[in-house]
């Protein structure tokens, strides 16, 4: 781990920066709520619902850090080394967990996930969901990825292209007006009867819960800290909400995704500002982070090796969790011989020049401070 001293205009606090293993731990806690939600199935209990939220909130907050962090350090942000290492990260492991399962899914005549498997490669399960009002057979999960890989796309062209000419206390109000643009939507939505799936699903609708992590990273690079309690209370939201929210009604979908939103961007910061040490350790054991690590391909292959090994086993009570111990075996594996090897491929040939995607690189100035 490696600390810097940040700007402390308010006089207390240091940002964390580097590699931090209690963020891989927070990762470890989001997929354990989604892999037990769907591992229970039907329980009065939003644990999904909330690690999704996990999630969002992470990304936005990492994603934005590392934008502004490498154009402090270097003075631009290389878009092409950006989205080439996005897509290292991301688009291996996707392919592996649905070539594998699509032919398991082929050998048991179970046809209905290949077609869905489509929209997951191609980033748009989220709205195949909202159209056809529906989850992806098998594939439900890959919702959230299209939410996320939209959000890849588009903020850092709008992150970078404000800063540069406007500066951070610039970009940070606007990130603001975003979450409260998306928020009085949904509410609208709502308003007019809008169906479920469109305010839960569409990736207009759900951009403040990337948003509020974005804007947290933002305030963190102008001085910012968070105080102690604004991560107790995010903690306890996170606990609570599970209980509290039901994601089909109105109510959840308009006001309770934002507060999830705004409960992970606190937690997620103040993890890195103002947690006790004993919180980092606890969130830093081996094991947990180990799960947090392999956090994306378990995310990706448990719905779908839950489905294959129903349908292996047709009617067993344990079927989901032997699906849940072959998942934590696949994602290892597939981290450990896929993943890893072509990350490290990318970042040798991105650090040489030698990027294989020709986008250009966007100048940026130093940020207003």
């Amino acid at each position: 781990m490696n600390n810097t001293e940040a700007p402390e205009s308010q006089g207390f606090a240091t940002l964390a920066v580097g590699y931090r293993p209690w963020l891989d731990g927070l990762r470890a806690v989001a997929v354990s709520m989604v892999v037990v939600q769907h591992t229970l199935g039907a329980i009065p209990i939003e644990l999904g619902f909330v690690g999704v939220g996990l999630f969002f909130g992470l990304s936005g907050y990492l994603i934005t850090s590392l934008l502004l962090d490498e154009r402090a350090a270097r003075g631009r942000v290389s878009l092409s080394t950006f989205y080439l290492r996005r897509a290292a990260r991301l688009f291996p492991a996707l392919v592996l967990v649905l070539v594998a399962c699509n032919a398991l899914f082929l050998l048991q005549g179970d046809l209905g996930p290949l077609k869905d498997s489509l929209a997951a490669i191609t980033y748009t399960a989220n709205y195949v969901g909202i159209f056809e009002s529906r989850w992806l057979r098998a594939y439900g999960p890959m919702w959230s990825l299209a939410v996320e890989e939209h959000f890849y796309i588009i903020w850092p062209l709008v992150l970078l292209g404000v800063t540069g000419r406007f500066g951070l206390r610039t970009a940070l109000k606007m990130t603001l007006v975003l979450c409260f643009v998306s928020l009085a939507w949904r509410a609208a939505l709502a308003g007019m009867g809008a169906r479920y799936w469109l305010l839960s699903l569409g990736s207009v609708e759900r951009a403040d819960a990337l948003l509020y992590g974005c804007a947290t990273a933002i305030a963190l690079r102008l001085g910012w800290r968070p105080r102690t309690w604004m991560l107790w209370i995010g903690i306890a939201a996170v606990g609570v909400s599970p209980i509290l929210l039901d994601h089909e009604s109105y109510p959840t979908l308009v006001i309770g995704s934002a507060v999830v939103a705004i409960a992970a961007a606190a937690v997620v910061a103040g993890l890195d500002c103002v947690a006790p040490p004993w919180l980092r350790r606890c969130l830093s054991l081996r094991p947990i982070v180990v799960i947090g690590v392999l956090s994306y391909g378990i995310y990706l292959w448990h719905v779908p090796l839950m489905r294959i090994v129903q349908n292996f086993a047709h009617v067993s009570p344990s079927y989901r969790a032997l699906a849940v111990f072959i998942t934590v075996l696949l994602a290892g594996l597939s981290h450990r011989f896929v993943e890893a090897p072509i990350r490290s491929l990318v970042r040798r040939r991105t650090r040489s020049g030698r990027a294989a995607v020709a986008l250009r690189t966007l100048e940026v100035v130093p940020p207003n401070r």
